[in-house]
């Protein structure tokens, strides 16, 4: 199906153009994927020419390309760092950065640290609780904030990953040295923070940074009410991003504000939003770095200049693609005059409804059916049980989070502790062993990462028999 051509943010459709031309011509992977669909496809030069690429993929493209192949000239060397992702099979998926992915970074990061947090004028300790490592998060946070010091923003950076002692003795021991302290990582972790972290370290000026996975407006509400702010919302700022691209955009004071008026009028929501229950994460994007398009199926397109190029890449989320003049007038005619003045009506908005191939996300990472599979498929297991299961990620009134699998008994089998124990083991070795970033967590935050296991009768709960095809997911308590 050929994909939609996106009708906002069209000040970028030149520079995209200009990467997949240049691309074409010096790219061996990426001239070998447009000849396979268009073998008389030599250069791009218009509009009509950029319609017409086939998409990226993980499958059609990274899967498939050697790896030096997909650099520019494929020259290895212009991988200033590889970063790692793991997917349903635990198969490392390898992904470089350069000079063009820091800079842009360290863009996204000074609109975010000018607008949300003032680092220009306020000296800031930034304590950078990304995974470190291979995994993306860390190591682009850093990169991108050191980039922010050359740019005469007032901060000191410290990177103790995710380890919650070290950052609390950071708080106790750094943070009064400085005006304000904003810490980064990932949802479910910064919470387990702050919970952790006795009264009066919340004392000082904290600000937070996420990024992995969506947040609801209570769970703002909540963090806020722990950091005695409860009416300074922007004080908490999200960022939409994955390992294949980085940052791609990112919430602003306008955007935290817009979504907060959505939350609770569902006639404004429904107007932005279409007919959902769940509410989007809603953030601002640069069309200049992160070109965008949404296809015919709601899948967003992404081209993105980096060491490898990414052209109509399409990662698997769904979302829509918005622009600063209908966003105003929504706005404005849902009753809230004010806060539409306060909308850039030449700017790009993306809303990020999910990803269909992901099974759940706990602590920030993805959940795939197939880090499960061995467990369901084990010998000790194959009489008790049907295959069935569901994942279950779920909060509770504190905002914490909890991994859940449900699983179907088979017709003969009853309830039983033994069982439950057992499935248990094999679904934390299946993890452990397929999902490297699972298996980082599990390493550092031990019990509160084992799965819990619910055992359900035959045909019952989540396993009802109401249609041909099994569901292997399902969400509660989160977006």
């Amino acid at each position: 199906m050929s994909p939609s051509f996106a009708v906002v943010g069209s000040g970028g459709i030149d520079h995209a153009i200009a990467i997949a031309d240049r691309a074409i011509r010096n790219v061996p992977a990426y001239a070998a994927h447009i000849r396979a669909a268009s073998p008389s496809c030599g250069s791009v030069r218009t509009v009509d020419d950029f319609r017409s690429l086939p998409p990226m993929t993980k499958s059609n493209y990274l899967a498939v390309h050697p790896r030096t192949h997909m650099l520019w000239h494929s020259d290895a060397a212009s991988a200033g760092i590889w970063t790692t992702s793991s997917g349903s099979t635990g198969v490392c998926t390898y992904f470089p950065g350069d000079d063009v992915a820091t800079n842009d970074g360290a863009g996204f990061f000074d609109s975010i640290f000018t607008a949300n947090f003032g680092s220009r004028s306020r000296t800031t300790l930034v304590i950078n609780a990304f995974a470190m490592g291979t995994w993306i998060g860390g190591t682009y946070t850093l990169l991108g904030l050191l980039e922010l010091r050359r740019r005469g923003h007032r901060l000191s950076l410290i990177t103790p990953g995710m380890n919650i002692d070290t950052i609390l003795t950071a708080l106790t021991d750094l943070a009064p040295c400085y005006d304000q302290v904003v810490i980064a990582g990932y949802p479910p972790f910064i919470k387990d923070t702050l919970d952790a972290a006795p009264s009066h370290l919340l004392t000082n000026d904290i600000k937070i940074l996420l990024a992995g996975e969506a947040i609801t407006e209570t769970w703002r509400d909540h963090l806020l009410a722990k950091l005695g702010k409860p009416q300074e919302p922007e004080r908490i700022c999200l960022m939409y991003g994955t390992a294949d691209a980085g940052v791609i955009a990112f919430e602003t004071p306008v955007t935290t504000a817009v979504r907060r008026a959505a939350d609770s009028d569902s006639t404004l929501r429904n107007a932005l939003f279409g007919d959902t229950t769940i509410l989007p994460t809603f953030t601002e994007v640069d069309p200049m770095l992160r070109f965008v398009e949404v296809d015919d199926d709601g899948y967003l397109l992404f081209t993105i200049d980096a060491a490898l190029p990414l052209i109509r890449y399409r990662i698997n989320d769904r979302g829509a693609v918005h622009s600063g003049a209908r966003l105003r007038e929504i706005v404005a005619a849902h009753g809230d005059g004010e806060l539409s003045q306060h909308i850039d009506s030449s700017a790009v908005f993306l809303s990020l409804t999910g990803r269909p191939d992901v099974a759940a996300t706990f602590y920030s990472l993805n959940i795939y059916d197939g880090n499960l599979r061995a467990a369901f498929e084990h010998p000790a297991m194959s009489s008790a049980l049907t295959g069935k299961f569901v994942i279950d990620t779920g909060v509770d009134h504190e905002q914490n989070q909890t991994l859940r699998i449900h699983a179907e008994l088979s017709a003969q089998t009853r309830p039983d502790d033994g069982l439950c124990r057992d499935l248990t083991a094999l679904c934390l070795e299946a993890l452990r062993d397929t999902n490297a970033e699972y298996h980082e967590l599990h390493r550092t935050r031990g019990q509160s990462a084992v799965p819990v296991i619910e055992l359900h009768g035959f045909g019952t709960h989540h396993f009802e028999r109401t249609g041909p095809k099994h569901k292997s997911t399902i969400r509660t308590g989160g977006e």
